[in-house]
C-alpha cells in the first residue's frame, strides 16, 4: 500500500511541476515568435530596398539619356557603397552584419552612405559621362 501512495504521490508532485514551468514558460514563446516575426520583415524591408536600388540602376543602364527619380523610405542601419563595377550593401539585423553585393558591367561613381537616417529621400540615379551617379536627396 505504501508503494501505490508513493506512486501518486510523485505522480502529483511532477503534474504540480509541469503545471508550473508550463506557466511559467507559455509567455516567453510568444515573444520568441514575435522576435522571429520582426527579424523576417526586416529582412524584406532591406531586400526590397535593394531591389528597388537594383531597378533604378537596371533603368538607367538600358535607358542611359534618362534619369531616375522615386521617393524611396531609406532602412535603418543600413549602408550602400557604390564601387567600380559593384554595389556593396551591409545592413544589421540583431547584431549580426549581413552583405549583399551587385554586379553590373558599367561602372559606378564611386560614392558611399553610411548612417544615414532612417526616413523619406529621393532616390536620384543617373548616367553622366560613362559614370552611373546615384545620389539620395534630403526631402524634408
Amino acid at each position: 500500500m505504501t508503494n501505490l501512495l508513493e506512486k501518486s504521490l510523485l505522480l502529483g508532485f511532477g503534474i504540480f511541476t509541469l503545471t508550473i514551468f508550463i506557466s511559467i514558460v507559455i509567455p516567453f514563446l510568444d515573444q520568441v515568435s514575435e522576435f522571429n516575426k520582426t527579424k523576417t520583415t526586416d529582412l524584406e524591408s532591406y531586400m526590397i530596398f535593394i531591389s528597388e536600388i537594383d531597378q533604378a540602376v537596371q533603368f538607367v543602364i538600358q535607358n542611359p539619356e534618362e534619369d531616375y527619380l522615386r521617393e524611396i523610405n531609406y532602412p535603418c542601419k543600413f549602408n550602400i557603397t557604390f564601387n567600380e563595377y559593384y554595389i556593396i550593401c551591409t545592413f544589421i539585423i540583431n547584431n549580426e552584419i549581413y552583405n549583399k553585393i551587385l554586379v553590373y558591367n558599367t561602372s559606378f561613381y564611386k560614392k558611399s552612405f553610411f548612417n544615414i537616417p532612417s526616413k523619406l529621400y529621393h532616390l536620384n540615379v543617373s548616367y553622366s559621362s560613362s559614370y552611373i551617379i546615384v545620389n539620395f536627396i534630403n526631402l524634408y
